[in-house]
């Protein structure tokens, strides 16, 4: 593959005029929506005309944070940048008797449209209406992909990961049944896979509090834990999926912009503890199981406090909540039967440890045997957050939050419950934002955050067995990956179990993403600007070397049992690769309120990088010559002959149209999007001649063997 051409992937997205009940689909929203939210609306009288210069006061209910704002002509007013949570709208004038609007519960991303009704009076009373504010309005912001509170602490979720209501949405696929391997044993990923409008997961962008929250693995970085669960149900209040077009705003990627908002704390002190139990005690055998289902036990316990440190001022909340699980899978192993292990050549007799001995009476196939086990599978994660909130006036507040998954896995594969795979995974986070008002039509967010994802995956004899001494292949290495009737693929379908070590071992990766974003929203007249910027520094260091321990392929039963190693393949020297990149974007965004039914958003994101690079020189690629491909790679400081992603120009076009009622909307919008590549290690770190894999013939009689060479 060129990965010239891969490095810049360009997808355009358009979308038709789609007539839809209730105001479904595809939009495009403004003003910071990643994590906060706008109330808009008109200021009326009695007899329907607007009241210009009026005061507008919006009061968050639970810190008690007020923002005031105040009509135009047209009686127009516009509050930006407000935190999720409960709030009351109040309207005063002089002359006039006080509008309350309460019962207004503001989520990520919306703009809700608040008209409020003056009525003439001069003894000071208060007109108070109870009604939140509707879903469906005339604004080019998508909350259709809304997960709220509720439905995150209330809905039935195997392991509480919260990320398996992402499907809830119309175009999202889990396929994480799917992926190769499985919890504990693919090395490729150790989250759920989304696939959402056809993109990849690799395409997908996960914001925590709008700082990205990055996982690792080979070559799907989406976050989750040891669990294969995304933990973290009381922490999180609630998320919105993006998809198909957003605003420009929002990029890197081209799949969805998953944009999860964290509990605050409260005026009140609040608090909850927990502990879910699920075991084997109910559950009804499987085919493969011998007799009663295996022994089963999870538990999922913690505990979150949030409350006022100074009331009115400044908030905290923290969550903690941990996982543990002893699951003992279901294995049926064919291995080497009693009449092949006696015809194995003397040198060979070691490796026959690296598979169970089958039973007398087990199911025979011509010299392999069926093995029938359950081996154990043990995972502990922790998960914890913390978050504080401080309101130094209604023109500045600043908030921070820290998040941390912690897990390791230790699992005996079920296909050889001699081998095992074991993984530790450590994901953190952690985001300062600051939003200052310089006056209702001015509001600046500036944002600054850190992600770090720690990833260690590796493949053992499983420890207590007779495996566990087999000596290795690679002087001062554990035995490697035998294959036995299979390809000399990496890891690939045979006659016998997989044995010895995983061929994808002793993998490190250390993800590191330091990033600023600053948005500034002006308003002139009824139309919103939105101008921002986006940097992000990247660090990768990873040894992703496969063959590290080495791997003997067998073409046969026959060929394994002589000793004859058809193909053996052997990393002599795996060296670290110290990936960088610098992405960067700016954008702009102009809300046009083109008449009370029809709204148009017009937005252009440029994006950048600076490539793939490798911060020792050691970027190595094969280049093509005259449609040829070079014998040696090159080797520089960047991946890349030529940076095509210097300057990616992006448009964005949103319409939202109501031509019946305020139930009514069709929404539009068209946008190119592009995917910066920050996951090419995989890809990269393999070729020659840093890590450059080796493969000779020879007999099992020749092993071990000093990888160094002689």
């Amino acid at each position: 593959m060129n990965l010239n051409r891969l490095f810049a992937i360009v997808q355009i997205q358009g979308c038709v005029f789609i007539l839809a009940i209730c105001g479904m689909l595809l939009c495009v929203p403004s003003s910071d929506a990643q994590v906060s939210a706008t109330i808009k609306g008109t200021v009326t009288d009695s007899s329907g005309a607007p009241v210009p210069s009026s005061t507008v006061t919006t009061k968050n209910l639970e810190t008690g944070a007020t923002r005031i704002s105040r009509t135009d002509n047209a009686g127009s007013y516009l509050l930006l940048s407000l935190p999720v949570g409960e709030y009351e709208v109040r309207c005063a004038k002089a002359g006039f008797q006080d509008a309350v609007r309460t019962g207004i519960h503001l989520v990520v991303g919306q703009e809700a449209n608040v008209d409020l009704h003056l009525q003439v009076g001069k003894v000071r009373t208060d007109v108070i209406v109870a009604e939140d504010a509707p879903i469906v309005s005339t604004s080019t912001r998508d909350i259709s992909g809304l997960v709220g509170e509720r439905a995150i602490k209330e809905l039935p979720l195997n392991g509480r990961s919260y990320d398996l209501l992402l499907p809830l949405n119309p175009g999202v696929v889990n396929f994480t049944s799917q992926k190769t391997g499985g919890t504990g044993i693919s090395n490729s990923t150790t989250a759920n896979n989304f696939a959402v409008s056809g993109n990849r997961p690799q395409q997908n962008l996960f914001l925590l509090n709008g700082i990205e929250y990055t996982g690792a693995a080979e070559n799907n970085m989406q976050p989750g834990g040891t669990s294969g669960m995304l933990l973290g149900v009381d922490a999180v209040r609630e998320f919105n999926v993006l998809r198909d077009s957003y605003s420009a705003e929002f990029g890197k990627h081209p799949g969805a912009q998953v944009s999860i908002i964290t509990q605050s704390g409260t005026s009140q002190w609040h608090g909850s503890a927990f502990e879910f139990l699920r075991n084997n005690a109910l559950d009804a055998p499987n085919f493969f199981d011998q007799g009663s289902a295996p022994p089963f036990q999870r538990n999922q316990f913690g505990a979150s406090l949030g409350g006022p440190i100074r009331k009115g001022n400044t908030f905290l909340f923290a969550n903690y909540e941990g996982f543990r699980q002893h699951l003992h899978q279901t294995s049926a192993a064919f291995v080497p039967d009693a009449a092949s292990r006696a015809a194995a050549a003397p040198s060979v007799q070691p490796l026959l440890n690296l598979w169970p001995i089958a039973p007398a009476g087990a199911p025979d196939f011509s010299g392999i045997a069926e093995v029938f086990s359950s081996p154990l599978q043990t995972i502990r994660e922790d998960f914890g957050t913390t978050r504080v909130d401080h309101i130094f006036s209604q023109q500045d507040t600043l908030f921070g939050v820290y998040t941390i998954d912690d897990g390791e896995d230790f699992t005996a594969t079920p296909l050889n419950p001699f081998s095992s795979d074991a993984v530790t995974l450590r994901n953190q986070v952690l985001s300062l934002e600051e939003t200052h008002v310089f006056s209702p039509r001015l509001i600046n967010n500036v944002r600054v955050g850190f992600s770090r994802a720690g990833y260690f995956f590796t493949g053992e004899p499983t420890p207590g067995t007779p495996a566990e001494n087999v000596p290795g292949f690679l002087i001062g290495h554990p035995v490697g990956a035998v294959v036995v009737g299979g390809s000399a693929a990496s890891n690939p379908q045979a006659q016998l179990g997989l044995a010895g070590s995983n061929n994808g071992s002793n993998l490190r990766i250390a993800r590191n993403l330091y990033t600023f974003d600053d948005h500034l929203a002006l308003t002139r007249g009824r139309n919103p600007f939105d101008f921002g910027v986006w940097l992000q520094r990247f660090q990768s260091n990873e040894t992703i070397a496969l063959s590290q321990f080495g791997q003997a392929t067998f073409t046969s039963l026959q060929t394994f049992l002589q000793g004859n190693v058809s193909s053996f393949l052997f990393d002599p020297a795996p060296t670290e690769m110290n990936w960088r990149s610098l992405f960067g974007a700016w954008y702009v965004q102009d809300t046009l309120r083109l008449s009370p039914k029809l709204t148009a958003t017009l937005g252009f994101r440029a994006e950048s990088s600076t490539g793939w690079n490798e911060a020792h020189g050691r970027a190595a690629n094969y280049t093509f010559t005259n449609g040829v491909i070079s014998t040696n790679p090159r080797v520089s400081d960047s991946l890349f002959t030529v940076n095509h992603a210097k300057f990616l120009p992006q448009p964005r076009i949103g319409l939202a149209w109501s031509p019946f009622s305020e139930k009514t909307v069709i929404r539009a919008g068209f946008g190119m999007y592009y995917d910066l590549q920050d996951a090419l290690g995989y890809r990269a770190d393999q070729n020659a001649p840093f890590n450059a894999t080796f493969t000779t013939p020879l007999t099992v009689a020749q092993l071990p063997i000093n990888p160094a060479g002689p």
